[in-house]
């Protein structure tokens, strides 16, 4: 019985997600355990450039990727070593109601009204992304 070996990521690395009805999105890996999902969904396999803004960026299980249940298609380094960071993510206390911001692994006190437009501060199964694409496919291009 042999061992299957984990795949290496890395930042800036180009993912390939097939999705339900046959298109494909694709996404990038970014520092913290994060990757975004670009705004565009193709109807055939592609390789990067993508040339697309990201729809969402979130925090992802990282044996996603290095099992290789989405492959690995492409590298694109980032503009900067900053721009490899996620934005700022909120949390919110679910007993207390207060909220914090969380960004570049730490965590520090906020407000609702600065955390209001920012992505929760989660990490996500493959389902989850698949199913989050699937339901703004309407608005991507």
């Amino acid at each position: 019985m042999s061992k299957r070996s984990k795949l290496e990521r890395r930042v800036g690395d180009i993912f390939q997600i097939v999705l339900p009805n046959g298109k494909f999105a694709y996404g990038k890996v970014f520092r913290d355990a994060s990757v975004g999902i670009y705004q565009r969904i193709f109807d055939s396999s592609k390789h990067p450039p993508i040339d697309s803004p990201f729809a969402f960026i979130v925090g992802l299980y990282d044996d996603i990727l290095t099992s290789g249940k989405w492959p690995i298609v492409g590298y694109e380094p980032f503009s900067s070593s900053e721009s490899e960071w996620p934005p700022p993510m909120r949390i919110k206390d679910p007993i207390s109601g207060e909220y914090s911001l969380y960004h570049k692994g730490l965590i520090r006190p906020s407000t609702k009204s600065e955390c209001e437009s920012l992505e929760t501060a989660a990490v996500w199964d493959a389902d989850d992304v698949i199913d989050r694409i699937m339901s703004t496919m309407k608005y991507l291009g």
